[in-house]
């Protein structure tokens, strides 16, 4: 009876000893590393573990409306919060494809052209945090508007023929129309390729417009266009009472 009672007694202590083994058991290196890779940022961050998230709030170019005539650049907003001294990367891409040469904030107006998209993608980091990649809005290069080069034009001579040639430019290369804006019904004809005008001009029609006039003409791209203006003043080769 005594000896059962010992054996009884040494299972016990084994028992005890067991649970209270597995009470002070400290987890494996793989076990803490599970543990922390599943534990909320937030609770990381409070307990003061490893760097504070970096997150951009908004990405922006300028101008919103460019030509080729602008450069484009980029600003980035940080989130409330956010550490000084932050580095950033920049990306840009036009019509989808990206630009590797180009890594600053600013895109030179010589890489783009008249229709292109373009937009920009930046990351964030300080020290070992960094934030996700962060793309702006993309943005559209549009037309830009041709000009008339008008020269002066001297004292024409009634009757007479006046020959004149208008010239535009255009920055987009796009191929341009001329148009006779007024006078009309004149017998004013402006070829609308070349930009050449002509006008055979009568002492009647220099009677009805005066002894000066003014010519509009206006020429084209296709999206936009520019008006620019002729004077004249005509000097009579017949009697000035004869015009009169």
């Amino acid at each position: 009876m005594r000896k059962a009672f010992v054996i009884l007694f040494a299972a016990v202590l084994v028992l005890s000893s067991c649970s209270q083994g597995k009470k002070k058991e400290t987890p494996t290196l793989a076990e803490r590393n599970f543990q922390q890779a599943n534990e909320p940022e937030a609770s990381r961050s409070a307990g003061g573990e490893g760097p504070a998230p970096l997150r951009i709030k908004a990405v922006t170019m300028s101008p919103e409306t460019p030509t080729i005539a602008d450069d484009i650049t980029v600003a980035v907003e940080m989130a409330e919060g956010s550490p000084e001294g932050v580095s950033l990367q920049y990306q840009w891409f036009v019509n989808g494809r990206e630009l590797d040469d180009v890594i600053l904030e600013k895109l030179e107006k010589s890489r783009i052209k008249k229709g292109d998209w373009v937009y920009c993608r930046v990351l964030a980091s300080s020290g070992a945090a960094a934030s996700e990649w962060t793309q702006s809005d993309p943005i559209r290069v549009l037309n830009t508007l041709p000009e008339l080069h008008l020269g002066p034009v001297g004292q024409v001579r009634v009757p007479g023929e006046l020959q004149y040639q208008a010239v535009a430019s255009d920055a987009d290369n796009d191929d341009l129309t001329f148009a006779l804006v007024s006078p009309a019904d004149q017998g004013i004809v402006l070829d609308p390729k070349s930009g050449l005008l002509t006008w055979k001009l009568t002492e009647a029609a220099v009677k009805a417009l005066g002894e000066k006039a003014e010519i509009k003409i206006a020429v084209s791209d296709g999206e936009g266009k520019a008006e620019g203006t002729i004077a004249l003043a005509f000097t009579s080769t017949t009697k000035k009472s004869e015009l009169q």
